[in-house]
C-alpha cells in the first residue's frame, strides 16, 4: 500500500468514527465532542503525519478536511 492510499483510508475510518460520534451524541456542542474526537477521531489522522509532505498536497488536504470537519 502506498502513502496515498494509506492517507484515503486513515481519512475515511475517522471520518466514519466521527459520524457515529455526531449521530449519538445528543449535544453538538463543543464541549461534547471534542473530547470523543481526541480520542477515537484523531489518532487515526495523526497515524498518516509521517506520510505528509510537500509533494502530498492532496493528502494533506484530505486529512485536513477530516480535523476541520467536527468544527462546523
Amino acid at each position: 500500500m502506498d502513502a496515498s492510499c494509506g492517507c484515503t483510508l486513515a481519512a475515511q475510518k475517522a471520518n466514519r468514527i466521527l459520524g457515529c460520534i455526531q449521530s449519538s451524541v445528543a449535544s453538538r456542542a463543543r464541549e461534547g465532542i471534542l473530547p470523543l474526537y481526541c480520542a477515537l477521531v484523531r489518532p487515526h489522522l495523526e497515524s498518516c503525519v509521517q506520510l505528509w509532505s510537500s509533494q502530498h498536497r492532496k493528502d494533506r488536504d484530505v486529512l485536513e478536511r477530516g480535523q476541520r470537519r467536527p468544527r462546523r
